[in-house]
């Protein structure tokens, strides 16, 4: 019974050690630099804090259309509309706000622990950000900003 019990405590100590180097883990870029739009209604890996790398000294666009403003990115009146891939030309979007290189982001994501991006009319992926003038995009891309590795528990930054 004992050794039982051993056995038990040890794989979970081990499985729980397993999970927490997982959600450590930071989105990584694919070869053009984009990170990846997950498929829609997956659950976990998501990354809330970011940090803009864009070297432009206008700073990193944030874009939304007009008439979804007034909606939050994961609220329940989020139109299906906004989620459609390969329909929306984003980078055409009015700018609403830009961010300079160094400025800390956090992302939008879903009440079930799920990450919200939408992918343009080009196929390329755009991250919901929030400001205090409410959500709007950037692209997803490594050239403007990078994950920033956060508690798996509370979602803060540990850089």
């Amino acid at each position: 019974m004992k050794a039982e019990i051993r056995i038990v405590f040890l794989a979970a100590a081990w499985i729980l050690g397993m999970g927490s180097n997982l959600a450590l883990a930071v989105p990584v870029a694919n070869k053009q630099g984009d990170y990846p739009v997950p498929p829609a209604r997956q659950r976990g890996n998501r990354q809330v804090n970011w940090v803009v790398v864009d070297s432009d000294s206008q700073g990193l666009n944030c874009r939304m259309a007009q008439r979804f403003r007034s909606i939050s990115v994961d609220g329940l009146d989020a139109p299906a509309e906004l989620f459609e891939r390969n329909k929306h030309n984003v980078s055409q979007w009015a700018v609403v706000t830009a961010f300079r290189r160094g400025k800390r982001l956090q992302a939008v994501t879903g009440n079930n622990a799920n990450q919200i991006m939408i992918s343009d009319s080009q196929g390329k992926p755009w991250l919901p950000i929030s400001t205090q003038k409410g959500n709007c995009f950037v692209r997803a891309n490594s050239r403007f900003i990078k994950p920033i590795r956060e508690n798996s528990t509370t979602l803060k930054p540990l850089e």
